[in-house]
């Protein structure tokens, strides 16, 4: 015999906030998602850093609390040092997801900055993430927080690297 649920909700009764980060985006460099709408020095909308304007603006107006880069499947096999640096020494290679060369054009800095003018419109900052499916979590850790150091400059470590990024600047990332 079929038993019937019954479910009563409670409009009062909360058990938590909900982020309004959770309902964010992410970028992926699938085809030219980034390297291309994001990024794209030659386009009539760039700004003097190569990012298009018109993509940023549209962005602004959707009103997500954020948007992540690296996102989607590209982070199970991205490294965020091989993004940092003078582009032209930049490690270019073979994406194992989408079977596309990443030239890390738009590297991690690049990303901060450009999510520095996404999020003035809504003021929640930056997403990162960051690779743990092919290696441990024990050999992750420090990378994250290597990551983290390099936007905040809240370490020595961090500062070392950061000066091998193309700003020094410190950007706000959360946790």
């Amino acid at each position: 015999m079929p038993r019937r649920a019954r479910i009563t909700i409670h409009p009062d009764f909360t058990i938590g906030e909900i982020s309004p980060r959770l309902f964010s985006a992410f970028l992926e460099p699938i085809g030219t998602m980034v390297n291309g709408t994001m990024y794209n020095p030659k386009h009539k909308t760039a700004d003097e850093q190569g990012f298009r304007t018109d993509f940023i603006e549209a962005l602004k107006k959707t009103g997500l609390p954020a948007v992540r880069l690296p996102g989607g499947n590209f982070v199970s096999a991205w490294q965020w040092k091989d993004s940092i640096g003078p582009k032209d020494q930049r490690k270019v290679h073979l994406d194992p997801a989408w079977y596309q060369y990443i030239t890390n054009e738009v590297g991690h800095d690049e990303y901060l900055q450009w999510a520095e003018r996404i999020t003035r419109a809504v003021p929640t900052g930056p997403t990162c993430a960051a690779n743990t499916d092919t290696r441990s979590l024990t050999a992750s850790i420090p990378g994250i927080s290597e990551m983290r150091w390099t936007a905040t400059g809240s370490s020595a470590p961090g500062r070392k690297i950061r000066e091998a990024m193309v700003s020094s600047a410190t950007r706000p990332v959360k946790r």
